[in-house]
């Protein structure tokens, strides 16, 4: 009997061996077949391929292969299942975003009709594995713990905030020689209209209007004229970008980032000619995309010190009680003033950008249910914060009512909010004019004549057509025909929506280094640098001092030679600080660091704003890149400290 159960138990044994290894001879194959089908899935989709030499192909395709399967199968091979979850579900995000673009570019729409919708969706379910594989590395990335007491700081917040402002500065001072006075492009010679004219709009930001026409103002009075006006206002405007970015710097050595992480945040503020030539450009995205810096970053300070303060009372005595009680008084007075540096870069960045306001409404219900819920998170924070966003609103509707009673301004025309509708009415013009009944033509025509309509049309510039069509009249009507054009053509309306935001969400695209042209003679590219015209005795005369330089600076942002570089290429798009912030609220949901989400909550709320804007552009997208490294590093440190 004893033999019996004995080889019985063996037996139960080998079977388990058996079907491990089957189950690990399937996923090996599934990895295997899922590896060869998405590489031929990426050759098929990128442009590159079509006119590459075959051995070049044949390479790309068989080193992909390798690495897609190794991918797959480490993948596969994990037991966790919300890790699989959660990865899954960000993969096919991505997965999608890049299918699309690549169809999009590759064919000019993203489905050409329902018969193909089937092998879409196989597109994106297969390559869905392949990047969740990708999202878990960032997911389950180990955490650096430490139970040992933390080293004592070398230097002071003060001096790191000062020697990285300076190196910012001195490293951007060759850049503003060579494109002396300032990169006067832009909307600069629109603002400094209504500053000559005294005929102020709101269409664009009244208080950079007014921060940009006192240099301009200031000029006049100067020996150098309005051009050493604008050279003033380049050096401030240095100056301020150079400290917040220092500020940013100092304030990733107090929350304990690596010297790694810092000096590649400090070389890529220093160096990166988006941010150089940006510090000296007249636009106004420029200080809102610090204003959002700061913002995030008062945000992140608040919730690492909102956490519950836990009191050893008890265990240590009354000595150390006291102690705790003074501690408490001194936290909760520096609470105060992050409270007050909140409420203060919140009030700016909505003088500095019409649309924020938007974004700021959007998240402060979500943010006021999140600190409510949140239970690491002290009682009564959430009444605080509603308290003062509630104080931001009345300060910010107050000092707008004031630069308009004090300009006399105008309110500025309700075309910015409807460059998609009127896109995606246009391009059904372009698309299926011919099969338009002659009724909707008619009602369409109306607002979208086609004298102009078919030669305006731009898939990537919503300006063209937003700036002529005929929307004062009849508001409602126009509404009214859209929805009827869209029941109609929902394939043409989806269509239009993904090309006029296609840099956002698609790394790969190239169009927003081009809406405009391009090429160093014209000013044109990824960045515009050419010197916008001015009436006579207003110009704005050019003189590099450091022409060579200045030369090398239009080759990388007008004539986009940086396009060339495979891996550095990826820097510049706009799409790709998208999907940091993306990376970051998953690594953040999945380990259930939920109150990390609210630095965030205005950038992704402010992304829906993007989406809706008439073109993509880097300018557009700055404030995500100058805050999205800097948070991601913020948030390697979070995860790294003891838990």
């Amino acid at each position: 009997m004893k033999c019996y159960i004995k080889s019985e138990g063996i037996r139960n044994v080998n079977v388990e061996k058996i079907t491990l290894l089957q189950k690990k001879y399937i996923k090996t194959v599934i990895s295997l077949a899922l590896s060869v089908i998405n590489i031929n899935l990426v050759v098929s989709l990128e442009e590159w391929t079509q006119s590459a030499p075959r051995i070049a192909v044949a390479l790309f395709g068989g080193v992909g292969a390798v690495l897609f399967y190794l991918l797959i199968d480490r993948f596969m091979r994990r037991q966790e299942r919300r890790l699989k979850l959660h990865a899954l579900l960000w993969g096919a995000f991505m997965t999608a975003a890049y299918v699309l673009g690549c169809r999009l570019r590759r064919d000019g729409t993203a489905l050409a009709g329902l018969k193909e919708l089937p092998g879409l969706i196989m597109q994106i379910g297969c390559l869905t594995m392949t990047a969740a594989a990708c999202v878990s590395l960032a997911l389950c990335g180990r955490n650096v713990k430490t139970h040992e007491e933390p080293s004592p700081k070398r230097y002071r917040f003060g001096q790191v905030w000062l020697t990285g402002s300076l190196i910012i500065f001195l490293c951007w001072l060759p850049v503003f020689l060579a494109y002396y006075p300032s990169v006067f492009a832009y909307d600069a010679e629109g603002q400094l209209y209504q500053v000559i004219a005294h005929d102020y709009s709101t269409h664009h930001p009244l208080l950079h209007t007014l921060f940009l026409g006192a240099f301009f103002k200031l000029g006049g009075l100067l020996p150098g004229s309005y051009s050493a006006g604008m050279a003033m206002h380049s050096v401030v405007q240095m100056l301020l970008m150079a400290t917040v970015f220092g500020y940013t710097i100092a304030y990733l050595y107090r929350q304990g980032a690596s010297v790694f992480l810092r000096n590649i945040m400090l070389l890529f503020y220093a160096l990166f000619p988006t941010n150089s030539i940006l510090a000296l450009s007249t636009t106004k995205d420029v200080l809102f995309s610090a204003l959002v810096l700061l913002y995030t970053l008062s945000l992140h300070r608040l919730v690492t010190k909102l956490g519950r303060a836990e009191t050893n009372d008890d265990k240590n005595g009354l000595q150390n009680g006291l102690q705790s009680g003074l501690h408490a008084v001194n936290e909760d007075g520096a609470a105060t003033g992050n409270w007050l540096l909140y409420m203060l870069w919140s009030v700016l960045l909505l003088l500095f950008r019409n649309n924020a306001v938007y974004a700021f409404v959007l998240t402060a219900p979500c943010l006021t249910f999140g600190l409510y819920r949140m239970r690491d998170v002290k009682p009564g924070v959430w009444k605080r914060y509603l308290v003062c966003t509630l104080a931001v609103l009345v300060l910010f509707g107050v000092g707008n009512v004031s630069l308009k009673a004090v300009t006399g301004a105008r309110n500025g025309s309700p075309r910015e909010m409807l460059s998609i509708p009127l896109q995606q009415m246009a391009r059904t013009r372009v698309k299926a004019e011919e099969t338009l009944p002659p009724a909707m033509r008619q009602e369409v025509e109306k607002y979208l004549p086609s004298e102009w309509v078919f030669a305006a049309y731009n898939p990537y510039l919503a300006d063209p057509v937003k700036n002529r069509a005929v929307i004062h009249d009849n508001p409602a009507g126009l509404i009214k025909t859209w929805i009827k054009l869209g029941v109609a053509h929902p394939q043409i309306y989806i269509d239009a929506f993904l090309h006029n935001s296609i840099g956002y969400w698609f790394i790969e695209d190239c169009t927003h280094a081009q809406i405009y042209g391009i090429g160093t003679e014209s000013g044109f590219g990824y960045l515009s640098t050419d010197n916008r015209t001015m009436p006579a005795g207003c110009e704005i005369i050019e003189h590099s001092y450091l022409p060579g330089l200045r030369g090398l600076m239009e080759r990388i942002v007008s004539d986009n030679v940086y396009q060339n570089v495979p891996v550095v290429r990826i820097i510049f798009a706009p799409a790709l600080y998208w999907w940091m912030l993306c990376m970051y609220m998953a690594v953040i949901i999945y380990r259930r660091k939920y109150k990390m989400l609210i630095p965030v909550m205005f950038l992704a709320a402010y992304y829906m704003t993007l989406l809706l804007s008439p073109t993509v552009l880097i300018r557009y997208m700055y404030p995500y890149v100058v805050t999205i490294p800097a948070i991601c590093c913020c948030l390697k440190s979070d995860l790294d400290e003891v838990t």
